[in-house]
């Protein structure tokens, strides 16, 4: 087994302590942060896997009453992708503009000016995993790729939830396709 890091968003949260202790006498690896706008609970779960880990904290925080809204995907910089493949920030501009490496590095997620480059840990972890490019974590790439697939999903449920009953009968059948 390992341990696995991730951030759930829950919605609002009226009464934080006591939201916090139901979450804590359910689970105990949730510390829970927000307020009556939304928050975010960091796990740090043990499991076989780290689908496991997201699905089960998600359990656990909606059977201590907390709304899952999402799960918050690794965002990084390209000094962020530096220091997790230890290679220059330079080595990794580089393979960003295709000057070095295969060619193909994921497009940022978030893209604001000339400066602000956010990239998705998944997909650039999985880039270099077949590249064969840089050291890589493999406990957090796999939480990575996690984070973005299970967060696609309960964006998806939450779509379907609020759906009227006509669009949410296609809905089921565009996600089941």
């Amino acid at each position: 087994m390992s341990t696995y890091w991730f951030e759930l968003e829950v919605g609002p949260v009226g009464d934080l302590e006591d939201a916090a202790e139901r979450l804590y006498t359910r689970c105990g690896d949730g510390q829970l942060s927000g307020d009556e706008q939304g928050g975010t609970i960091l796990f740090s779960r043990e499991a076989p896997n780290a689908i496991r880990a997201i699905l089960s904290a998600i359990d656990d925080s909606e059977r201590s009453g907390l709304s899952v809204t999402g799960v918050m995907e690794d965002l990084v910089t390209i000094d962020d992708i530096a220091e997790k493949t230890s290679r220059s920030a330079a080595a990794v501009g580089h393979w960003t503009t295709g000057e070095r490496g295969p060619g193909g590095f994921p497009a940022p997620v978030i893209h604001r000016g000339s400066r602000v480059k956010l990239y998705s840990w998944a997909q650039v972890s999985r880039w270099l995993a077949d590249a064969g490019l840089g050291k890589i974590d493999s406990v957090a790439a796999e939480v990575a790729a996690a984070t973005a697939d299970v967060d696609a999903l309960l964006r998806a449920r939450q779509v379907l939830r609020d759906a009227p009953s006509g669009k949410r009968e296609a809905f089921v059948k565009l996600v089941e396709a």
